[in-house]
């Protein structure tokens, strides 16, 4: 059976009409997505490879830093930026490395490296519409110099992971950095609170001090991560034993060498001692002094541990006597005066009255940590920076914790920015 068609006669060529109107349109939209696919992915290329040359020098201003200080007039940060930069597809006419950095908020900013990557795309079906190719760019700024840390309490939950009761506090130069996500997590009670460096809290911060002049506050910030954690432990192997057994030095002039110590020392009375530079290992009994004890070790670095015959002790420092101890300048533990095993959670107190100077880093990462100013006038400067669980300031005196810049740890900030 035969059915009459009812939408009427037919019209040879209708259809062909519809598709030669709608063709420049089909290809208008075919063009539009292959050629910006291209440059958006042409793009990321180009992002990607402006960041690792950017990194790139980043490295290099950090491995030249001690003589450079973060610039880079031998041009060796510029030639790996473009060598790195032409090993991913974009020789040197179309890089442009700016060391210090000619924009942005690192602008004139030692230590950093801008790195821009202008090129052009061709287009392939868009040439129907328009003959001109597709401007390329991206742009990185990398960093590349030591880590300047002051305070870090790693304690990710506890309140009042950073707690200053002081009479007064003082932090110079070197941020505050409080990884606890605790609402209280920062606790600040002290008459006179100084900060001219960054403070970071993860969590909150409980400020109740009468006089605080300090930088802005951040807080929400993500927890940042342990700068020492790549530091090896000292290799007793080839290190010789100066003591056998617990080593108490009370009442003489004493010179001590570096070397294992086991049961650890005690420094009391009127003693008088003289720590030679190195690395003291204390194989159990902690490292204490006390009493009127007179202590000077220049270039040294202590390091408490365990023992299979000894357990652990604290770190203290507490006599009324004067306290002077430096970091070694170079080699493994460079800054460094005390670190304590990373799985010990021995407690350690200085106490300063206006007589102690320890002027390295204190790194123990499971241990509380407590400073005590004990003079109201004068400062005491216990300790240049700190990487600890916890950390409470409390006293009559006042507190200073400044590493400075010649003898700080070698840690390398070697990051993008921006």
């Amino acid at each position: 059976m035969l059915v009459k068609n009812s939408s009427g006669p037919n019209r040879p060529g209708a259809v062909l009409a519809k598709v030669a109107i709608c063709l420049p349109v089909l290809i208008g939209v075919v063009a539009l997505n292959l050629d910006g696919g291209r440059t958006m992915d042409e793009r990321r290329r180009a992002q990607a490879a402006a960041d690792a040359a950017a990194l790139a020098a980043g490295a290099d201003l950090y491995a030249h830093f001690s003589a450079n200080k973060g610039l880079d007039p031998a041009g060796t940060a510029r030639a790996a930026a473009e060598q790195v930069a032409a090993a991913n597809g974009y020789p040197a006419p179309t890089v442009t490395v700016t060391i210090p950095p000619a924009s942005g908020p690192y602008a004139g900013q030692a230590g950093h490296a801008e790195v821009s990557i202008a090129t052009t795309l061709d287009a392939t079906f868009g040439r129907v519409f328009t003959a001109e190719a597709a401007a390329v760019s991206a742009r990185a700024v990398g960093r590349g110099e030591p880590l300047k840390f002051g305070i870090i309490a790693l304690n990710r939950t506890k309140a009042g992971a950073f707690t200053s009761t002081a009479a007064a506090f003082a932090l110079v130069a070197r941020p505050l950095v409080v990884n606890s996500n605790h609402p209280r997590a920062l606790v600040n009670s002290s008459l006179v609170w100084l900060s001219l460096a960054p403070i970071k809290v993860t969590g909150g911060i409980d400020n109740s001090g009468l006089l605080a002049v300090t930088t802005k506050a951040r807080t929400g910030v993500p927890p940042t991560y342990d700068p020492l954690a790549f530091l090896p432990v000292p290799d007793t192997a080839g290190m010789p034993v100066r003591s056998a057994t617990p080593l108490t030095l009370n009442g003489l002039i004493y010179t001590l060498q570096p070397g294992v110590y086991k049961g650890g020392i005690r420094i009391t009375g009127l003693s008088v001692v003289v720590m030679q530079p190195g690395v003291y290992v204390m194989e159990g009994g902690g490292f204490r002094v006390d009493g009127l004890a007179t202590v000077a070790g220049l270039g040294t670095m202590v390091y408490n541990t365990t023992s299979p015959t000894y357990p652990a002790g604290p770190i203290s420092v507490s006599g009324v006597g004067k306290v002077v101890m430096t970091a070694p300048l170079s080699g493994t533990y460079q800054g460094l005066n005390f670190f304590q095993h990373r799985g010990l959670a021995q407690p350690i107190s200085l106490t300063g009255l206006g007589l102690t100077t320890i002027t390295g880093v204190i790194y123990a990462a499971s241990a509380a940590v407590t400073l005590t100013g004990s003079v109201a006038i004068g400062l005491d400067i216990l300790g240049g920076a700190y990487v600890v669980d916890t950390l409470t300031v409390g006293g009559i005196g006042g507190v200073t914790i400044d590493l400075g810049t010649q003898n700080a740890p070698k840690v390398p900030d070697v990051r993008l920015v921006e």
